[in-house]
């Protein structure tokens, strides 16, 4: 039995592996600023234990001590008008957590220290790129989302000369229960979805089953390292992801949304949505990493079920 460290365990994501991690026999040990609050959130059988604050703390030694491994989620959300004070929450959530978790990681002794680290990590690192296909060998962009993950990679692998780390770019995550299809189904539902800003931008979409398995195909595999990409093997375009939502909901999807609309309303954070990255998940599939959800639709369709 493993015993793996998760961060953010009571996100989409984190909660998630907390699942997975029990049914496969492993224990999982979740870091939360409050332990009595979380629990309520996840299965009997997930041990927690208190990280009060990750920007200006390590976590607990006897949490990390001895683990197999440590699962990186943490992290404040995207998707909020860029405020000069959400950018500072936003970088620092991710690039202070992440120098304290690295931090503690080298200190601790040798045959106590956990021996791989997953880092979440983001499509993101690209930046805007039209429909350039984009492995792990690609350069990082130059926009304000591409720095916050650029540095948030650089804390984790300051942890690499004593632990194996992987830096998982997680593409636009499918799940029932959040992220961005959450924020989509409503209007989809009421047949006045389509098409964004022209519908040409690529969505480096992955199924919630797939992030999961892959997350723990990276804490498995022992030549798991560096950055990998956490997408679906086959990228769709915004129009293409829009007219398979409406298909797996049997509803019209023909209504655009202008990119105009959305940089009013949103400001600079629109930029998540009215462009994107055609991602490749060319190092996970090297590894040997075999997807449940390669196509859009029946992975809507499975997440819609």
């Amino acid at each position: 039995m493993a015993k793996i460290v998760i961060t953010g365990a009571t996100g989409t994501i984190g909660s998630a592996v907390c699942r997975a991690l029990l049914a496969r026999g492993d224990q999982p040990v979740a870091l939360s600023r409050n332990p009595s609050a979380s629990t309520a959130r996840l299965p009997e059988g997930v041990e927690w234990h208190t990280w009060a604050d990750p920007l200006t703390t390590p976590p607990p030694t006897e949490a990390l001590s001895g683990a197999d491994g440590v699962i990186h989620l943490l992290g404040e959300p995207v998707s909020e008008r860029w405020t000069p004070e959400a950018k500072r929450r936003i970088r620092d959530s991710r690039v202070l957590s992440t120098r304290n978790l690295a931090a503690a990681l080298r200190d601790l002794a040798g045959e106590h220290r956990p021996r791989v680290l997953v880092s979440q990590s983001a499509t993101g690192y690209y930046g805007p790129r039209g429909s350039e296909e984009l492995d792990e060998r690609a350069p990082a962009g130059d926009d304000f989302l591409a720095g916050v993950v650029a540095a948030w990679e650089q804390e984790a692998l300051a942890a690499a000369a004593d632990t194996r780390v992987v830096v998982t770019r997680t593409g636009v995550v499918l799940s029932p229960s959040g992220g961005a299809l959450a924020k989509m189904l409503p209007f989809f539902r009421a047949g006045i979805g389509g098409p964004v800003a022209g519908g040409r931008q690529f969505v480096p979409w992955i199924h919630i089953d797939d992030v999961v398995s892959a997350l723990l195909h990276c804490v498995d595999r022992p030549d798991a390292t560096g950055p990998v990409n956490l997408t679906a093997p086959h990228p769709v375009n915004n129009a293409e992801l829009s007219r398979a939502l409406g298909r797996a909901l049997h509803r019209p999807a023909v209504l655009p949304v202008p990119g105009f609309a959305l940089r009013l309303l949103y400001g600079e954070m629109s930029v998540i949505v009215t462009t994107g990255q055609r991602v490749v998940p060319r190092r996970l599939e090297e590894l040997g990493f075999r997807f449940n959800h390669p196509e859009i639709e029946p992975a809507l369709r499975d997440v819609l079920s």
